[in-house]
């Protein structure tokens, strides 16, 4: 539904007070929308508003109303209507001195009786339409259209839609100056960091998605406090990013820790929230694929030492990476008792008792032997209260009594997809198996049976 106010006042603040209605908003200046039937300008303006999903808010077209002239007082606006779309709503506001609100459905019967003039007829047309005898809009609108597009074509079909209530143009609506500011009361007086955190938390949801919308990241942000009695500091808090940011997770923890190293000291009963400064976000080609941008690997070196200055250097580790990710790899490289097999220093060119160019000597299995089920067989999984107990492998039941995590393993993208995922599983009676989920299939098989 779109709502249309008919100022009398030009002034651009006198419709922005019309931000508290709806968020959506189009000013349309000479109280006009590409047609001016009077034939000139008396400085007033056309204001629409975008109110679908705000019933609940304002309570229906009653409630609608009430909160535009509470928004206008004490300027009283000359036409007020509701309507499904934008021509017929700002016909509405034009021919009644009340509000007025037609109910989807209802508008061409609504039109039908309101003159010509009231569609934005260029000069040509209108006088190919006078011999036609036509004075309303119903008139127009009871025309067949196949006659109204051969005769008159796509400008006399646009008309003739206009003219039945159809009108599908929407609004380009404007953005609410001081987006970098917000302003949030409270219900009730806080005095807790936690039970302030959820109005905080909304608020910089909806500052951040303003700058956001510029294109920009915030890198500074202000926020001050108000009590009983006023504001309770007189320098408020302040939060920096090291780069323009529009990450809510990041800014709430940041304003946490201000909050939590100088605390209010009274309870608050609203906050106010701006960004101080806010730059371009940098692009990167991995935001195409919903990715984060890397950080400057100065910064990140500078959190590192932070970190270890208040933690200790042994608090701060550099991840190893390893190539054994199997775990019958992890299992091979482990000796008796599952500690790490001891690496020779030095390794001989050649093996005693064994001839050049000879196969060497297979290698002792250090870890249980994998006896792999070719093709894998299926396992039936049993539950009990939504938990997985057991499977069923023939006429044998596996009782679960450890199951590692997942290891995803997939392949075969080139022509037929494949992915599982495998775990290894220990039953009751101290067997252990190695199992997939076949993810294709929907099922479960049993691959292989470690020794």
């Amino acid at each position: 539904m779109l709502a249309c106010v008919l100022l009398d006042d030009g002034d651009p603040a006198l419709a922005r007070r019309l931000f508290a209605v709806t968020p959506l908003l189009e000013r349309v200046p000479g109280q006009t929308s590409g047609r001016s039937p009077s034939g000139d300008d008396d400085g007033g303006q056309l204001v629409f508003l975008d109110v679908r999903g705000t019933s609940r808010l304002h309570g229906g077209a009653a409630g609608l109303f009430a909160a535009v002239r509470r928004a206008l007082a004490p300027v009283v606006p000359r036409g007020l209507a509701l309507a499904s779309n934008r021509f017929t709503a700002e016909v509405a506001a034009r021919s009644r001195q009340h509000a007025v609100t037609v109910p989807p459905g209802d508008e061409a019967l609504f039109l039908a009786h309101l003159p010509l003039d009231e569609l934005p007829l260029s000069p040509a047309l209108a006088r190919r339409l006078l011999p036609l005898g036509l004075r309303t809009l119903g008139d127009l609108a009871s025309l067949p259209v196949e006659a109204v597009e051969r005769r008159y074509g796509p400008e006399g079909v646009a008309l003739h839609r206009l003219a039945r209530g159809e009108d599908e143009a929407g609004l380009l609506p404007e953005r609410p100056e001081g987006a970098g500011r917000v302003l949030r009361e409270l219900e009730h007086p806080v005095d807790r960091l936690d039970r302030l955190e959820p109005t905080l938390e909304e608020a910089l949801a909806w500052l951040l998605a303003a700058v956001e919308e510029r294109g920009q990241g915030a890198l500074r942000l202000r926020l001050q406090l108000q009590g009983e009695k006023g504001p309770l500091s007189g320098s408020g808090w302040e939060a920096v990013a090291a780069a323009p940011e529009t990450r809510v997770a990041l800014w709430l923890d940041l304003l946490r820790l201000r909050l939590s190293d100088a605390p209010p000291g009274a309870p608050v009963e609203a906050l106010e929230l701006s960004v101080v400064e806010a730059r371009a976000v940098e692009a990167h080609q991995t935001r195409l694929f919903g990715g984060e941008p890397p950080r400057d690997g100065a910064r990140r070196r500078e959190a590192l030492a932070r970190l270890m200055e208040h933690l200790g250097e042994g608090a701060v580790g550099t991840p190893r990476l390893r190539a054994d990710h199997r775990l019958e790899a992890r299992a091979a490289g482990r000796g008796q008792g599952g500690k790490p097999r001891a690496k020779s220093a030095k390794r001989p060119a050649k093996t005693a008792g064994v001839r050049e160019g000879a196969a060497p000597p297979p290698r002792a299995a250090e870890g249980p032997p994998l006896r792999l089920r070719s093709p894998p067989e299926e396992l039936v999984p049993v539950l009990a209260g939504g938990e997985l107990v057991a499977f069923r492998w023939g006429r044998r039941q596996l009782e679960v009594a450890g199951l590692s995590a997942p290891r995803r393993l997939e392949g075969g993208w080139w022509r037929q997809a494949w992915a599982r995922d495998e775990h290894e599983l220990l039953t009751a009676d101290g067997a252990r198996f190695r199992i997939c989920r076949d993810l294709a299939g929907k099922r479960w098989l049993l691959l292989g049976e470690l020794d």
